[in-house]
């Protein structure tokens, strides 16, 4: 009983240390949505729904875009990206996650969230919501 007192309180312990930590918002993206610091043992995880649950309609082709690379600096970096949405405003969106190797798998350090306007950005992707 002691034992598995101290292995419980061991793991809480752990648990909440990777949730206090922040997840650094990427420089030129949002933290719209922005999950939560956590160690992941399938780090395609992060975008499996939203590969799934594509596409919405075959109204517009729609476009899906991911990539995903492990970068020089060690980070596995995970982009994507869905173009000709159907929004009045929001013509894409991307979200980009970056994941450093964990003892028990990978650990979101960084994520961004931006998007392309149809009025008013030029086509730039912007931080800021479509108006």
């Amino acid at each position: 009983m002691k034992t598995f007192s101290m292995i419980t309180a061991a793991a809480i312990l752990a648990a909440t240390s990777l949730s206090a930590q922040q997840v650094e918002i990427l420089p030129g993206y949002s933290d719209f949505r922005a999950p939560e610091a956590m160690v992941l043992e399938r780090p395609m995880d992060l975008v499996s729904d939203w590969v799934a649950g594509f596409p919405e309609s075959p109204e517009g082709r729609p476009h899906l875009t991911l990539n995903a690379e492990l970068a020089d600096s060690g980070l596995l970096v995970i982009e994507i990206t869905e173009f000709n949405l159907l929004d009045d405003s929001v013509a894409s969106v991307q979200r980009r996650y970056e994941l450093s190797p964990a003892e028990a798998g990978w650990h979101l350090v960084a994520f961004g969230h931006r998007q392309q306007c149809y009025r008013g950005s030029d086509g730039e992707w912007q931080a800021d919501p479509c108006l």
